[in-house]
């Protein structure tokens, strides 16, 4: 989107800019941007893959102690919402391939 495109009056453009700038947007709206097609800048994609890299280090932890991979939607796991997160992946309609294989072969 054109940082000048106005969309139903509003500044779509300025307003996708600042979401791609924004260092700690939350779980819950990056996921909506993300199954909206959102292309995220080179800096953005890295802290996104870091942070979903993280996550899938807990789901591993988790799988080693528990013997299994349906993890609770309220469990938490070293701070982190992992049960919310396993549920948004298996949601998600275009994660991406590696991400795919990962998971299937968790």
């Amino acid at each position: 989107v054109p940082q000048s495109h106005v969309e139903q009056g509003k500044n779509l453009g300025r307003w996708v800019n600042r979401q791609r700038r924004k260092p700690n947007l939350d779980q819950r709206r990056l996921d909506l941007l993300e199954q909206a097609g959102f292309k995220w800048n080179g800096a953005r994609t890295a802290l996104l893959d870091k942070r979903w890299d993280t996550m899938f280090q807990l789901l591993l932890q988790f799988i080693t102690k528990n013997g299994h991979c349906d993890v609770p939607q309220s469990h938490v796991e070293q701070g982190k919402n992992l049960g919310r997160w396993v549920n948004r992946q298996r949601r998600k309609p275009n994660l991406d391939q590696r991400r795919l294989d990962l998971l299937e072969q968790a």
